[in-house]
């Protein structure tokens, strides 16, 4: 007889999913810099730490994302918040309408959990090459 997803424990391999949490780049309050924050969620895991980073791409007039930043990798509880977040930033060159990502990635601690790097994108007035 199958056992049914609620019985089956985390340990036989079965990945929680977390909510990974990222807001649009945008220009930091400093005015020069492009910035991303990245944070997590517990979604339907049952941990309450997570490794979490974030990383800022451009878009590039070859029609390449290059990566530009990341930030360093942070023991975070759930929920956000200014002391429970990941900051990215780079310093604009230039202050030309550019194309940006910032993806998110989580590793729930003690758990297995999905792979995904969930990003947001927005146009903003930075330019870095």
């Amino acid at each position: 007889m199958p056992r049914s997803e609620a019985a089956v424990p985390r340990g036989d391999g079965f990945r929680c999913t977390p909510d990974s949490g990222r807001d649009l780049p945008h220009v930091s309050k400093n005015k020069v810099d492009a910035s991303g924050h990245g944070w997590w969620d517990k979604g339907d895991c049952s941990s309450n730490r997570a490794k979490v980073f974030n990383c800022l791409y451009e878009y590039f007039t070859d029609h390449t994302w290059r990566r530009q930043a990341c930030s360093p990798t942070k023991e975070l509880r759930p929920g956000g918040g200014s002391s429970d977040r990941t900051v990215a930033r780079r310093k604009c060159h230039t202050f030309v309408a550019t194309a940006w990502r910032n993806h998110v990635e989580v590793d729930v601690i003690g758990e297995l959990d999905t792979a995904e790097k969930p990003m947001r994108e927005k146009v903003i007035a930075c330019r870095v090459q």
